[in-house]
């Protein structure tokens, strides 16, 4: 199973974006952790990715219809996605930690610090993609997740 994720796009889907996106090979799901909600069916097609999941960020206004976090088991994976915004990534990951925990989750998906982020901490994984168009340290990007077996890779790639 490989996972394409992104997030904090904000509306901005340049053809430079989609072919830095489109040289990942065999995606079969998509992902996109929030800010820009609305887009992400476009931003599928445009990949030719038939299978994705969003979640709302803070910037996604008058969407009253998506969820902040979401829970899903991929390949007898729990993953959890939500934007961050109200787990206040921002200061620190220990509200997120939190509800991972709860949550039982293996992977957690989040954005909104356009930072990207890949770190394993107490057999769980964080992941950030970063932001395609605003990143915060210079260096737009996505990220790539591949489930094989009981074996999780993770990887930060420049747009």
């Amino acid at each position: 199973m490989k996972i394409l994720v992104v997030s904090d796009t904000h509306g901005a889907i340049f053809e430079s974006i989609i072919a830095s996106l489109r040289n990942e090979k065999n995606v079969d799901l998509l992902i996109h952790c929030g800010d820009k909600y609305n887009d992400v069916p476009k931003l599928a097609k445009l990949l030719g990715i038939k299978n994705y999941y969003r979640v709302v960020g803070n910037c996604d206004y008058g969407v009253s219809h998506g969820e902040d976090i979401i829970l899903l088991d991929i390949e007898n994976k729990n993953i959890l996605v939500t934007h961050g915004h109200l787990q206040h990534v921002k200061d620190g990951l220990d509200d997120l930690k939190e509800i991972a925990q709860e949550k039982d989750a293996d992977i957690v998906l989040y954005g909104h610090t356009h930072l990207s982020h890949d770190e394993m901490d107490n057999n769980i994984l964080y992941f950030n993609p970063g932001s395609t168009i605003l990143p915060k340290n210079g260096s737009a990007s996505y990220g790539v997740i591949e489930i094989s077996g009981n074996k999780v890779t993770s990887r930060i790639e420049a747009v």
